[in-house]
């Protein structure tokens, strides 16, 4: 397949799901059939964007900036990758641990359209159409969490739903006013725009209001309030899709607009803003997760840090920096989507994830104890796992730019981060078991320790994986090859 067609692929696949689920009353496999072929397909993209090359695909075969461009290169590609392997997973989950409340209410077909939100997003090439993208992908996101039971889950959904609405609306007055004072919203045409410092000036001003929208959605402190209060609430099969895709689409959508189409003279609107911020938000969040006595809770509260160590990789803005940011976003996605899925686990086994009512898991399930082992430890940054390498390589960072705040930070956050893992695995895994056990699903187990070998494979193969995403931060600081495929002449017609 060529590159073009592979770009379709990833768009078209997850809406022929949707369709052939809804057609099949909602069953699952049409959803988990058209995510595989999905991953392939964001595979071999990863495969072909290699070495930096840029792919765009112009709709209709319009040039830019006049007409809608889908545009793949490394740090997308990488992103829909890991994405749809965290879609495929909650697929599974969903079908053994979910009511037929959520099935009768085509939960399977929801899946496909989030998923497609999120693919579009990754591959958009200009600032409306990722406002669009993000509102199919909000969209599902609310018919999703409406379906949850209970009053705290539909305090948490209308929560969930003003919050984002109000980032949809930031969203949109800014692409707004951005077209309004340069007359384009496409991503090249923008940068080559913003170099001009007069039209950079109007650019920045406007972009105060995409930093606020982006910032709610990515969770940066104080912006993450609404996060804590949703993500508990849903079935972890949910809460694990969630986990791993809504934030980090916020913190794609930072890297792409403020990291590639804004940069003027290697400097980025809002950037020590940015820097502060994401400070806030590492320490925030893991002291939050340290007060917490709850798995649920506690994971979600991790996301804010972590969150925030990804922020910092952007505002520090150095190669190494954005590499390291990049890294991170890959292992974070799969680790902690991986993490709320043992939670479920858990859940299904003593039937709580309170580290007040649970203990003796790793005598009572060693399997689970070792599936939870295996991505707490990543997360912590313990060497030789994939997180190690993540914030070793941003901690390089920091200190080769004299930056000691962010070192300190670092560090400090890391340390924290390893207090609360080790805080569930004495309260929940040491000790003597209560109550009766049950064992989960032998597919759920099989699932978890996929993405658990996954962790380890991207520790394994860190080397390789980080000159990938040192491709995909060079596209995003020296973007020549992104504004050739994109402003250049159309791709020739495939043979």
């Amino acid at each position: 397949m060529t590159p073009d067609h592979l770009i379709v692929a990833s768009l078209l696949l997850p809406v022929v799901g949707a369709i052939a689920s809804m057609a099949m009353r909602g069953h699952f496999m049409p959803a988990l059939v058209s995510s595989i072929l999905g991953f392939a397909s964001a595979i071999a993209l990863v495969v072909v964007t290699a070495g930096g090359k840029v792919f765009a695909l112009h709709v209709g075969n319009w040039p830019a900036p006049y007409g809608v461009v889908m545009v793949a290169d490394g740090f997308a590609a990488l992103m829909l990758a890991v994405c749809q392997l965290i879609l495929i997973a909650a697929v599974i989950f969903s079908t053994t641990t979910l009511s037929s409340r959520y099935k009768r209410r085509h939960l399977f077909p929801l899946l496909c359209t989030l998923g497609l939100g999120a693919n579009g997003a990754f591959l958009t090439g200009d600032l409306f159409n990722l406002y669009v993208w993000f509102e199919v992908l909000l969209l599902s996101s609310f018919a999703i969490m409406a379906m949850v039971p209970g009053k705290k889950a539909q305090e948490a959904t209308w929560r969930y739903v003003i919050i984002n609405f109000m980032a949809s609306l930031l969203f949109l007055i800014a692409a707004g006013l951005i077209y309004g004072k340069t007359g384009t919203l496409n991503f090249a045409d923008l940068h080559n725009l913003a170099q001009n410092s007069e039209r950079s000036f109007f650019v920045a001003s406007s972009s105060a209001l995409l930093f606020g929208a982006f910032g709610i959605k990515a969770a940066l402190i104080p912006l993450a309030f609404w996060l804590p209060k949703s993500y508990p609430q849903l079935p972890p099969a949910i809460s694990a899709l969630f986990a791993a895709l809504l934030t980090k689409i916020g913190l794609y959508a930072l890297y792409r607009v403020f990291g590639m189409v804004l940069v003027v003279q290697g400097s980025f609107p809002h950037q020590n803003i940015l820097f502060y911020l994401a400070i806030l938000t590492m320490v925030g969040g893991v002291l939050g997760a340290v007060a917490q006595n709850d798995m649920r809770r506690i994971l979600s509260f991790h996301i804010i840090s972590q969150v925030g160590y990804m922020a910092l990789a952007l505002a520090l803005y150095s190669p190494l920096a954005m590499a390291a940011g990049i890294f991170y976003l890959i292992h974070h996605i799969v680790v902690k989507g991986n993490l709320f899925l043992v939670t479920g686990l858990v859940e299904a086994h003593a039937g709580t994830s309170h580290l007040n009512k649970v203990s003796g898991i790793v005598r009572s399930s060693p399997i689970i104890a070792i599936l939870f082992a295996v991505p707490a430890l990543s997360l912590a940054g313990v060497p030789p796992l994939s997180g190690f390498f993540a914030k070793f390589a941003l901690l390089k960072a920091s200190l080769t730019l004299h930056e000691w705040a962010a070192a300190i930070a670092i560090v400090s956050v890391g340390i924290l981060t390893i207090f609360s893992m080790l805080k569930i695995w004495a309260a929940a895994f040491w000790g003597e078991p209560q109550g009766p056990r049950i064992s989960p699903p032998a597919i759920n187990l099989a699932t978890s320790a996929t993405l658990a070998l996954v962790t380890v494979s991207l520790g394994v193969a860190a080397g390789p994986l980080f000159e990938l995403a040192r491709d995909a931060s060079e596209s995003l600081m020296n973007p020549k090859a992104y504004l050739d495929a994109v402003l250049g002449a159309p791709n020739p017609p495939s043979p």
